[in-house]
């Protein structure tokens, strides 16, 4: 069956997977992007090595800072001329509720595909809730990117047999590396923007702490964002000993993360969590929140790492349990790499297959029937 696959922007942890996806399908799959980026991305792409096309751009940044609109009516016209049997939207934006309706006037099949969680989506409006309850009722397969995000699906009364996982992940084997924890030059690490939503002064007060209490304490900071100025204020009015690197492009990302002992992934809300996969490929443990998707799915507690709650005291001790006990670090390390190495491209490509699959097996029961049907009529 021919799919097309709406979604915001190209991100290379979804890159290869959509190459895997081209090789089985073939021209019957298409990726159509909202745009080209958006304004807090800095990914330097290559060339897309997969059947794609990029709308005219229409997006516009949401008052809480993070959250982007894309409205792009010309989706309508795209999809009548490829024609698939089945559309695939990577969320709720109007572009993507359009593919939605598209499915409802040509009576094709929807998949909703999310990295969404309850947690991720407890302060929706009741307009949010309707508009995700409709399409779900609506919907022939569904897609999430944890198990949290599966769970969000049966929340609003989903059967498990529809609901089928594609994890977010990356290049582990870039990530691989021998370093031990000795001859790692960083205590601490901070990877992700400097925004309100990800904490950066709570992980400036967590390693304040920790400066307390270890002799040479260094820390790495990679990022970018308008909370930077403060963030650096706050650290060199304590004499903390920190790199800032600037920015780092993709290909150079994992030698960073194999020179830090521990990763501390502040988050007040996080879908899912691409640094951790980075953090634990790299053999370096996890410190995060529970407000994060990766939370019981990529990261188990006290196995690979710690999912506590946003306490400095809590984080900063638990922080210097791990650096002060280099068994237990090589413990966490063994465990966060072996549970990243299922994460991979083919698994997250797997699931979208799987619900591809579904969606025709169940549309040839219902056309057999409808056959029967009429030849018993």
């Amino acid at each position: 069956m021919r799919t097309a696959l709406i979604t915001n922007i190209p991100a290379p942890y979804r890159l290869p997977m959509y190459e895997i996806l081209n090789q089985k399908y073939g021209k019957d799959f298409i990726v159509i992007y909202c745009a080209n980026t958006e304004s807090n991305r800095s990914w330097n792409l290559n060339d897309l090595q997969f059947n794609h096309t990029f709308l005219k751009e229409n997006v516009r940044l949401k008052k809480d800072g993070f959250n982007y609109v894309h409205n792009n009516p010309e989706i309508f016209k795209v999809l009548k001329q490829y024609n698939p049997d089945i559309v695939i939207a990577t969320g709720f934006n109007p572009t993507h509720l359009y593919g939605w309706i598209h499915t409802l006037l040509y009576r094709k099949k929807f998949i909703p595909m999310t990295d969404g969680w309850l947690g991720s989506e407890k302060d929706l409006s009741w307009v949010h809730k309707f508009i995700r309850k409709s399409v779900f009722k609506t919907s022939s397969a569904y897609i999430g990117a944890s198990k949290n995000s599966l769970k969000l699906f049966q929340y609003y009364g989903v059967k498990k047999e529809h609901i089928f996982q594609s994890a977010l992940c990356i290049h582990n084997s870039k990530f691989e590396n021998d370093k031990k924890f000795n001859i790692r030059k960083y205590h601490i690490m901070y990877s992700g923007q400097f925004t309100e939503r990800k904490l950066p002064f709570f992980f400036a007060d967590v390693v304040i702490k920790l400066a307390q209490k270890i002799d040479g304490f260094k820390v790495l900071i990679l990022g970018s964002g308008p909370l930077q100025e403060e963030l650096f204020s706050k650290l060199d009015a304590h004499n903390i000993d920190y790199d800032f690197p600037g920015f780092i492009s993709q290909e150079k990302l994992p030698e960073y993360y194999s020179d830090a002992k521990l990763f501390l992934f502040t988050t007040r809300m996080d879908p899912w969590g691409v640094v951790a996969n980075e953090a634990m490929a790299s053999g370096t443990p996890v410190i995060t929140s529970p407000y994060a998707g990766i939370v019981n799915d990529l990261l188990v507690d006290d196995n690979t790492g710690f999912a506590i709650k946003i306490d400095s005291d809590l984080w900063a001790n638990k922080a210097f349990e791990i650096l002060s006990n280099s068994d237990e670090w090589n413990r966490l390390s063994k465990n966060a790499k072996g549970k990243v190495q299922e994460l991979n491209f083919e698994s997250s490509a797997k699931g979208v297959i799987d619900a591809i699959d579904h969606v025709s097996k169940t549309n040839s029961k219902q056309n057999n029937n409808t056959l029967q049907h009429a030849t018993i009529k």
